[in-house]
């Protein structure tokens, strides 16, 4: 009777586990184990190989529940090779007892308590390295299981020796050790369960907490979590920034929270969460996020219109210390020596003078070639004469390789806007002609809804790095002064493809 108690214990556990996480396979491997249990008592060694096989994996089986604790999966290598060893263990045992009268069988059956040992205090180790390594939130969650699983291993290893050495040791105490394992897991779902019953003072605590840490401080006290984070969606920069504004990149375990359909903000948490209590805990904070979102993409745009004006002002010092370089070194060289032939030309005779002046006047062509390339830099002068719908035009025209060019440009395009457009083209054009090694690009300017979008796509190899080239980075800095956004998608061996948004009204 108290044998199959075990059994009754394990199943009735693992179906509890399935309904309350169906997404976590440890309560299948409890069904498993208390079936195996039963079979194993119900049928004798001269059953069928594959039944008693069958029956005597239920070791490996609580092994492997005890390993995969508390995900039910494992995620990295030593579990899985231990794990194995487990399952191993046991068909070797099984096989070595149909062939015992065999040298070989004996001696596979002599090694099992030390082979017993050394696997059981291999996952031993494990899951105390585990718990050695892991975060407060883990530590709850790992403590009980970890506790019932080294009594019950204990157990397990001498057992075998006990009885061998006459001692018959009473079943009770096998039973009570096994018996443990399930009572710690559903005592970690019944402690998950009160955790659900926070949520509502979580509610509560948020409706009279004003702080702008509120929230983070909140959903970290009802998970748990000290280190958890909260990201909030800016969709005019399409990224995540934290509650200053600040960008927030998603290198670990996060769960996004969404209001209608849209991301309102993410929460970077430890992956060993219950993702359930983590998604119900989102829900029951959503108005108070949505509220934080609000908050921080309002800092974000201040963080962003500093940096932004910081970037122009040193760009602007940039290009009027070129401007003032290009116009002493060139230009005014040029006209010094025009004044310079002209004054020559007045004190020769009239064949040289006529000679002088042609000089003279060849120089000022020339200078004016440089005013207006001088000028050009500042303005193009085909966005005045023609637009950004000619300028575009005449930039994929002359450009190689072929473009593929769509326009459909609201009327009219303020003409900062006009001239950051024109830039990102002609700059991501140059970028592919340079490095790209491309085949075909294409060009798709289109606006509406008070803003302009601008793509520019290629075939080419891409890891394009904003970070690394100057003349992305300056764009980038240009859009941004405009209020604008641009995003660069460059994965190896894919293309690269430039996407700027910048604002219309």
């Amino acid at each position: 009777m108290l044998l199959t108690a075990v059994s009754v214990v394990y199943v009735i556990t693992g179906v509890i586990s399935r309904r309350a996480q169906p997404r976590n396979r440890t309560g299948l491997l409890f069904v498993l184990v208390g079936i195996g249990w039963e079979v194993d008592y119900l049928f004798d060694d001269d059953s069928a190989f594959l039944l008693v096989l069958a029956a005597h994996l239920w070791p490996a089986a609580l092994g492997h529940a005890l390993v995969a604790y508390p995900t039910g999966r494992l995620r990295t290598l030593p579990r899985r090779l231990v794990v194995a060893a487990g399952y191993a263990e046991s068909v070797l045992l099984n096989v070595a007892f149909e062939y015992e009268h065999e040298p070989w069988g004996t001696a596979v059956i002599a090694a099992e308590t030390p082979m017993t040992a050394v696997i059981g205090g291999l996952m031993l180790a494990l899951q105390s390295y585990s718990w050695r390594c892991s975060s407060m939130a883990q530590r709850r969650t790992l403590t009980s299981m970890l506790g019932a699983a080294a009594v019950a291993i204990i157990v397990f290893v001498v057992w075998e020796p006990v009885e061998r050495a006459g001692l018959n040791p009473p079943a009770v105490v096998l039973i009570l050790a096994l018996s443990g394992i399930p009572f710690a897991y559903l005592g970690g779902l019944m402690r998950r369960r009160m955790d659900r019953g926070a949520l509502a003072e979580l509610v509560v605590r948020l409706s009279g907490d004003s702080r702008p840490a509120g929230v983070r401080e909140a959903l970290a006290a009802t998970l748990h979590d000290p280190s958890l984070r909260v990201a909030y969606w800016v969709a005019e920069q399409e990224k995540y920034v934290d509650a200053d504004g600040a960008p927030v990149t998603l290198d670990s375990a996060h769960t996004r929270v969404d209001r209608g359909g849209v991301p309102v903000a993410v929460l970077l948490h430890d992956p060993v969460l219950d993702l359930e209590l983590v998604d119900a805990a989102c829900a029951a904070v959503g108005l108070a996020l949505e509220n934080e979102r609000l908050t921080a993409e309002l800092r974000a745009k201040v963080r962003q219109l500093g940096e932004s004006r910081a970037k122009v002002l040193r760009a602007a010092e940039d290009e009027r210390r070129r401007l003032e370089r290009n116009l002493h070194d060139g230009v005014q060289q040029r006209l010094l020596s025009v004044v310079m032939t002209l004054g020559l030309a007045e004190t020769v005779p009239p064949e040289r003078g006529r000679a002088l002046a042609a000089e003279a006047k060849q120089a000022v062509l020339a200078t004016i070639d440089d005013v207006r390339a001088v000028c050009h830099g500042i303005h193009p002068p085909v966005l005045t004469e023609r637009g950004l719908h000619g300028a575009v035009r005449e930039l994929t025209a002359l450009a190689e390789p072929r473009v593929d060019l769509t326009l459909d440009l609201p009327h009219p395009v303020p003409p900062l806007v006009e001239t950051t457009a024109y830039y990102v083209v002609a700059e991501a054009l140059a970028n592919v002609t340079k490095h790209a090694d491309a085949s075909r690009t294409k060009v798709v300017i289109t606006g509406g809804d008070g803003r302009l979008v601008v793509r520019v796509d290629d075939d080419g190899r891409g890891g394009a790095d904003p970070e690394q080239g100057s003349g992305l980075r300056g764009l980038s800095e240009r859009v941004e002064a405009n209020g604008g956004t641009m995003r660069v998608v460059s994965a190896e061996s894919e293309g690269t493809s430039v996407r700027v948004v910048l604002p219309c009204g």
